[in-house]
């Protein structure tokens, strides 16, 4: 004949079965409370801080990383017993049983402050801010309490060429899971969770500093296959500091040639622009096409510092060459031609004649002796 005990330690063996079985659905608590026992009541959560883990002013037009540490600081706040389930397993299951069982619930539960699974997505405050984040969302894992990410959360980001100097806002949000609670279920010690769903947002800086910035804002040339012929070039600072004894630099390749690849363009204020002329040399055989010539500006910052600025890309084009310069050249070769042949006939003339001369002489000499 089955006890009374015996009947409710199967009940119950029942019912942690099937309770296990629906813990992937989503237990309701009132069911496990039926079969477990929730020794304490703990208080607290996960409590995430986020700060930068490099230096926060960036150049424009630079493509680089933002590197966010976070750090769990959550805590603990308080904890409760229920005293009358922990009074009645000590009558049903003996002392020593029971407050095992209290001891390991009660280590359990000290993983309420654990942020697991956590996702993180950074993203801009301002959609119009000239910033670029080429990858928002990571993955990070679990972070206990006290502790911080093993390596910084490493985002790639974009600064625009044309981004105005300032502060910008950037915002971190971080969503992750952490045990509210757990129960065991005794004599067996069976533990089952409880977990919630958690995010927090936080806010980020970053610098993008004042400097001179240069570009090319317009272009004179007229270039053909085997010119020889300058370039205008006029570069413009828009950026927000003054850049001293600027002085532009250009680089060239086939089909061009230079012996001038320097202009000296002095202070340019912000806002201010300065043309530079450059001597050019297209080869003979040149491709009719487009082409891009590599450029830039050696200056002095405010500090007095030199600087360079980023490559500036100059655009010309190489036409055929002038139909007029062919044109003079055939021309000089055909007066070469029609000049050229006369004299030839003189001089052979001139020749001739000296040595029928000389042949006379000789002979009237020959004679006289």
């Amino acid at each position: 004949m089955i006890s009374f005990r015996n009947l409710k330690v199967f009940s119950i063996a029942i019912l942690l079965i099937v309770s296990m079985q629906l813990a992937s659905a989503g237990i309701d608590e009132n069911v496990v409370s039926e079969i477990a026992r929730d020794y304490y009541d703990v208080y607290g959560s996960p409590h995430l801080v986020a700060n930068l883990a490099c230096d926060e002013v960036f150049e424009k037009g630079e493509e680089s990383f933002i590197y966010v540490n976070i750090m769990n600081n959550g805590q603990i706040t308080g904890f409760k017993a229920n005293k009358k389930e922990i009074e009645d397993d000590i009558m049903e299951y003996g002392e020593t049983v029971t407050r095992a069982h209290m001891s390991n619930e009660l280590l359990s539960d000290r993983a309420i402050t654990t942020a697991d699974s956590m996702t993180a997505t950074l993203s801009i405050v301002d959609p119009d801010a000239p910033i670029k984040i080429k990858q928002g969302t990571l993955l990070l894992g679990s972070l206990n309490s006290g502790k911080s990410l093993s390596s910084p959360a490493k985002f790639p980001i974009k600064i625009y060429d044309n981004a105005k100097a300032g502060t910008y806002d950037l915002q971190l949000y971080v969503a992750y899971r952490y045990q509210k609670d757990s129960a065991v279920t005794p004599p067996y010690g069976d533990t089952f969770y409880w977990f919630e769903d958690m995010n927090q947002t936080m806010t980020l800086q970053i610098v993008i500093e004042e400097e001179p910035y240069f570009r090319v804002s317009n272009v004179e040339s007229d270039l053909r296959a085997g010119d020889k012929k300058t370039i205008n070039v006029t570069y413009t600072n828009t950026g927000e500091q003054v850049a001293r004894e600027c002085i532009a630099r250009i680089s060239v390749v086939d089909p061009f040639t230079t012996t001038d690849d320097q202009a000296y363009l002095g202070d340019m204020y912000p806002g201010e622009s300065r043309t530079a002329i450059f001597d050019l040399n297209v080869a003979k055989d040149a491709t009719l096409k487009d082409y891009s010539i590599n450029s830039e500006i050696k200056y002095k910052d405010e500090r007095g510092k030199s600087q360079y600025s980023d490559n500036l890309k100059i655009p010309v084009y190489v036409g055929p060459a002038d139909p007029l310069n062919a044109s003079v050249a055939v021309g000089v070769v055909l007066l070469i031609g029609i000049i050229g042949t006369p004299v030839y006939m003189i001089s052979r003339k001139k020749k001739e004649n000296n040595y029928k001369r000389y042949m006379e002489n000789k002979e009237t000499k020959t004679n006289e002796k």
